[in-house]
């Protein structure tokens, strides 16, 4: 199994939010005052490093 590095867990997880709508991918640094890039939809969770690959 493959090490995770500080800077790629950064890279990947850090700044990206996914919508509880559409499941999109948004990447910003205020999930507050953003919505998402697809729908609209103003409620982001952070995106799970748990259970990625």
């Amino acid at each position: 199994m493959a090490q995770r590095f500080e800077e790629a867990k950064k890279r990947i997880f850090g700044d990206v939010y996914v919508c509880r709508k559409c499941n999109a991918t948004n990447r910003t640094e205020d999930p507050e005052s953003s919505s998402c890039r697809k729908c609209g939809y103003s409620n982001l969770r952070p995106k799970n490093a748990e259970f990625a690959g």
